[in-house]
């Protein structure tokens, strides 16, 4: 017997659906079907042997009551727990509906994880002997924008932030960057307007963005654990602005305004700024630091 998952989207939003099939091939006509069935799960990983799941979806297509296709169900006197079945291919369409309080998105930092997992689940009989076959699929699943607009930065909200240095007898220098929204998404842009104030005997000659993931890993909820999370950051992405046609620099008791580009990798997941969500094991009740 073999099995596997076809799925009709890789991304999924919570407050949407995840459609596909479930497709069964038998090879052996005396076997018996007994269970067919979807489970969608979500798992929370992090370290070493430590995982949660955190959500759990399932849909039966073939129990006592519901018998097996008739492409693969041995005709005659038959019924459950266990159909006989006969050599052939079956195809099992399931559309599962996720739940706007799904919990937090696919997430991977190579020691946390948050995985969203279809398991396609067949039980069988052979003579006596009970065998059961699984198969899976990783999908991506991203909160829904409502989530989005519930945490406790406002999404049409700017983000600016300023540091001023002084070099003793040079003069001082200020740079003031400012976000016009703390949402960006991936594969595409983020523009981050930056002013800098000049007051040194320097000339400016290039300004660098980069963007950097932090993530702060709490081995329990932080609601219940006061220790103090384990810090990872990477360089997503770098920018270089250099002065040439489009920015002249900037010298002695200057200030200028320019706004910089940097592009966001694809693939990666749209998460507030500033803000993780932390999967408990309860279902649908997320943490925010």
């Amino acid at each position: 017997m073999k099995a596997d998952i076809f799925i009709t989207s890789p991304f999924h939003i919570a407050g949407g659906s995840v459609a596909g099939k479930l497709n069964v091939s038998t090879f052996h006509g005396g076997l018996e079907l007994g269970r067919v069935a979807i489970d969608l799960v979500g798992i929370e990983e992090y370290g070493l042997g430590h995982q949660k799941m955190f959500v759990a979806l399932a849909a039966e297509f073939i129990d006592d009551d519901h018998s097996p296709p008739s492409t693969i169900l041995r005709q005659g006197e038959n019924s459950g727990p266990f159909w006989k079945i006969k050599e052939g291919e079956a195809a099992f369409p399931f559309d599962i509906n996720l739940p706007l309080d799904v919990g937090p998105g696919t997430f991977d930092s190579g020691i946390a994880r948050i995985r969203y997992v279809i398991f396609g689940t067949i039980l069988f009989k052979l003579g006596e002997y009970k065998f059961l076959i699984r198969c899976c699929r990783d999908i991506a699943v991203a909160p829904s924008l409502g989530e989005f607009r519930r945490t406790v930065t406002d999404f049409d909200r700017g983000i600016k932030v300023f540091e001023e240095r002084d070099f003793d007898l040079d003069g001082s220098l200020k740079l003031t960057a400012n976000l016009s929204r703390p949402y960006w998404f991936s594969g595409g842009s983020a523009f981050v307007d930056v002013l800098v104030e000049n007051e040194t005997r320097f000339r400016i000659k290039t300004i660098r963005v980069r963007l950097v993931r932090r993530i702060d890993i709490y081995p329990n909820d932080p609601k219940e654990d006061d220790s103090t999370p384990a810090v990872l950051t990477k360089t997503m992405a770098k920018s270089e602005l250099n002065a040439g046609s489009r920015w002249t620099g900037l010298t002695i008791n200057k200030q200028d305004a320019v706004t910089c580009e940097i592009d966001i990798p694809k693939g990666q997941l749209t998460v507030p700024l500033g803000k993780l969500k932390l999967a408990s094991a309860r279902r649908g009740h997320t943490g925010k630091f």
